[in-house]
């Protein structure tokens, strides 16, 4: 048998060696795993973490390549951004007077949130536990002493934050506005020796651009064979160039460049490089768009139209009027009135001279028609563009456009418009800077924890009132609001106010007292019942009260002398309360009262 092997067979039977040393390895770190052994299992968890971050950019598998093939020549060590302006150009762009308002605008609202909130009223941030499950996390004492610490580094800056450093007020002023110019904000993670985040800066974002080596991927790809020689050539030696040594996987994925040279490079953990209007073109080679590149056509005419006005009133030619003298024979006299009236009336810089012609004295208006409205229309539409670009109210930039007549782009009332523009601009900016601080700062210092702008919508203190009270009103109790405010309980204040609950109580009350009513009757009619049978109370009372009446009617026969002496012998003994007679007469008036007060109830 013949041991020799050709090449491809050696790099087959290495293939073969790697994929069943990787097999051995998955075995071992799984076996690690289901040890006993401290030792064994932290060993297996580090290999595992080292595996995941070695997937670099996380795009191994995949098959798709995210820039344009035919680019790799540039040799710069980086892809530029592919757009017809520069970032000078953007920058200048920026400064025009509406374009202006709205950054300043945006970046003076945001700085509002740059500060700890004060209040459930007030704007601000707060230093939070994240979420579990869905359900806001508790704070203990530990944690709130986290959440200060973690706020003021913030505000200082950092950890060695100095007389030279930014604040967070500062710092989120310069990176807004990087982002309203250029769609691209950039600030720098410095980190200690033991890799710790000690401060953040906000540094220039036209000078940062993404490096060769963040798409490592896509040089390793051939591309279906569609690349021309060059471009093969130099994408080999891509691929063999030397970017840096990587850390965990990763390669510098942004570099700085000054006169488009290359002059320091960064990791992903050490620069924040933030787009707000990202694409999946392999054009864009990874940049945002900002909103200026879509109103190159607005600004330029913005800028025409300052312009034209400028010129009208300083170098206006077309004169208002034209000046006919008749009977002038003199052609010295002619010029001396010229040079008299110009100098009386010419506008700024020479501008409006009005024209003199020999003839009858006689003065002709050239400007019939006022184009003054049309030329107000025409500023006011390109204003309602910017501002829906950059999604702003032009009120906000102090644009009164409510006595316009045109509507559709901003409807409604002043409070509606103001709040659909904080809705549509404000609120997702805020949320875009929240994301990349979070990820870039606060997880970097705990990962338990989370920054959150808030305030946004929050309500004022009549807003709440007005809630509580329709809660009051509906399904909350008086002592329960009193509750969130830290007062006492008072008596009656258990039930809510609601009309429908209070009816339903009381009829719910008058049916009970109803039934109660009723049973009492049939217990009455009940004991009447018994005592028609015979036995008890009742009949001892009917045998006296007959007792009483048979000696009332033997009385009867007597003659009046004897009922004399009866009534004498009654009238004398009305003093004496243990007469029989009188305990008589007591009985059967009592009695009488009763009966009466049972057919009235009756």
């Amino acid at each position: 048998m013949n041991d020799y092997k050709t090449t491809k067979e050696h790099l087959d039977d290495i293939v073969r060696r790697e994929e069943l040393l990787q097999a051995e390895k998955f075995r071992a770190i799984e076996k690690g795993l289901k040890s006993t052994s401290p030792e064994d299992m932290v060993r297996a968890s580090e290999l595992i973490k080292k595996m995941e971050q070695g997937k670099g950019l996380g795009r191994d598998d995949a098959k798709s390549f995210f820039i344009d093939p035919l680019q790799f020549a540039s040799g710069l060590g980086y892809k530029d951004k592919s757009f017809s302006l520069s970032y000078r150009t953007l920058a200048r762009m920026a400064k025009t007077p509406i374009i202006n308002s709205i950054i300043k605008t945006r970046k003076n609202q945001v700085a509002d949130f740059a500060e700890p909130q004060q209040d459930k009223y007030s704007t601000g941030f707060v230093i939070r536990k994240k979420s579990v499950d869905g359900e806001e996390a508790k704070m203990d004492k530990q944690d709130k002493k986290i959440a200060n610490a973690i706020t003021d580094f913030l505000l200082r800056g950092g950890m060695s934050a100095g007389w030279d450093t930014d604040d967070f007020d500062t710092f989120i002023r310069k990176i807004v506005e990087d982002s309203l110019t250029y769609d691209q904000m950039t600030f720098e993670c410095i980190r200690n020796n033991r890799g710790q985040l000690d401060s953040f800066i906000a540094v220039d974002a036209s000078t940062f651009r993404i490096a060769e080596s963040f798409y490592d991927k896509d040089f390793a790809q051939d591309y279906g064979g569609m690349l021309t020689a060059g471009a093969q050539r130099v994408r080999q030696m891509k691929q063999t160039r030397d970017w840096g040594k990587p850390i965990d996987g990763y390669y510098p994925a942004y570099v700085q460049i000054y006169q488009n040279a290359k002059v320091s490079d960064f990791y992903p953990w050490e620069l924040c490089f933030a787009v707000r209007n990202p694409s999946t073109s392999i054009y864009s080679n990874g940049y945002g768009v900002s909103e200026l590149e879509d109103l190159v056509n607005i600004v330029t005419a913005m800028l025409w139209g300052d312009e034209y006005n400028r010129r009208f009133f300083s170098q206006g030619s077309a004169p208002k009027g034209m000046l006919r003298i008749k009977g002038v024979n003199s052609e010295a006299a002619l010029e001396q009135f010229k040079q008299q009236w110009q100098s009386m009336i010419t506008g700024v810089m020479q501008s409006w001279k009005t024209p003199v012609v020999d003839a009858d004295v006689e003065w002709i208006d050239l400007q019939k028609n006022n184009r003054d409205m049309e030329y107000n229309a025409w500023m006011e539409y390109l204003i309602k563009l910017a501002c829906a670009v950059y999604s702003i109210d032009p009120t906000e930039i102090g644009w009164d456009i409510s006595r316009s007549s045109g509507g559709g782009l901003f409807e409604g009332s002043q409070a509606q418009r103001l709040q659909h523009s904080k809705d549509k601009g404000l609120y997702p900016l805020l949320k875009f800077l929240q994301r990349k601080i979070n990820k870039y700062i606060v997880e970097q210092i705990h990962p338990d924890f989370e920054f959150c702008f808030m305030g946004l919508n929050g309500m004022t203190i009549e807003d709440e009132l007005k809630m509580n009270i329709d809660k009051v009103n509906s399904f909350v109790t008086v002592n329960e609001i009193r509750a969130e405010y830290g007062l006492k309980p008072i008596e009656g204040g258990d039930s809510p106010n609601n009309s429908a609950y209070l009816q339903a109580k009381n009829a719910e009350e008058q049916k009970k007292m109803q039934e109660q009513a009723a049973a009492q009757q049939a217990n009455v009619e009940g004991e009447g019942a018994e005592g028609g049978e015979g036995g008890g109370a009742f009949d001892e009372l009917a045998s006296l009260i007959s007792g009483y009446s048979d000696e009332g009617e033997e009385g009867e026969g007597e003659d009046d002398a004897t009922d004399a002496e009866d009534d004498a012998y009654d009238e004398e003994s009305d003093d004496e309360e243990d007469s029989p007679t009188s305990l008589k007469k007591a009985f059967l008036n009592a009695l009488n009262e009763f009966g009466e007060k049972e057919e009235i109830i009756n």
